[in-house]
């Protein structure tokens, strides 16, 4: 806990077995944060062997459903957090003060509803693409009254992170951007190879696109991420 605020940490993995440790090995020693929960969604690799070597809790996805899809998973898992710490399985360098520098606005400032981590002298790749598209960072913390009172984003796939963005500018919910210094992520050519990697790049810009096209379909769905009504963000779909 900060500041008696519950928080629990997702995860989302898809064949991160390789990688994942190097996060978990971070975000599990860490007596502020009160839960943390593997979502494998759907790995074909050991993800989740790997993940039970560490003090987390894991759901285990049949087949792969998306990121959106295990983020939401995560959510009603852990239906109660004050918080919830979004970090990806394939970060490079983490530490645990970039934690803390997206918890902090949201637990010390009640007008934060979110924080947007961006990377900052890490790889140059990774730190060009932040530069164009900070959005899809996926390094967030979320208030857990604003983010359970969402409409359910679960089909958003790797879009999701676009859907929280622009929801949060069409409800003026307050968005705090925190620079993450020294952090980065292992691209996907490293991952799959040189065409395999391509391919996913391609798959997941267009599921980014989707998501943006979507949007306002989207946003009028009347099923909220957690059904049930939380103190005064319960109105803010009127």
């Amino acid at each position: 806990m900060l500041k008696g605020k519950t928080i629990t940490v997702i995860i989302p993995a898809y064949n991160e077995a390789p990688r994942i440790s190097q996060v978990l090995s971070i975000v599990s020693n860490n007596s502020f944060l009160d839960r943390v929960i593997v979502v494998d969604d759907g790995s074909q690799d050991e993800t989740s062997k790997v993940a039970a070597n560490f003090p987390v809790e894991i759901i285990r996805l049949p087949q792969n459903r998306g990121k959106g899809w295990a983020l939401v998973e995560g959510i009603r898992r852990a239906e109660d957090s004050d918080i919830y710490l979004f970090i990806d399985a394939d970060l490079i360098y983490l530490r645990e003060e970039h934690l803390l520098a997206l918890l902090k606005p949201i637990v010390y400032r009640a007008s934060v509803d979110m924080t947007v981590g961006i990377f900052r002298g890490g790889r140059k790749l990774s730190d060009l693409a932040q530069k164009f598209f900070p959005f899809l960072n996926g390094q967030r913390a979320v208030r857990g009254e604003w983010v359970r009172n969402l409409p359910d984003f679960s089909w958003t796939r790797f879009g999701v992170e676009v859907f929280l963005t622009c929801f949060a500018q069409k409800t003026a919910s307050q968005v705090e951007s925190i620079p993450l210094w020294g952090i980065s992520h292992f691209h996907k050519e490293e991952k799959y190879g040189p065409f395999l990697g391509f391919y996913h790049r391609l798959k997941m810009y267009f599921e980014v696109a989707r998501a943006y096209l979507w949007l306002e379909k989207k946003s009028k769905i009347v099923s909220k991420v957690v059904e049930k009504e939380s103190d005064g963000y319960a109105q803010m779909q009127s």
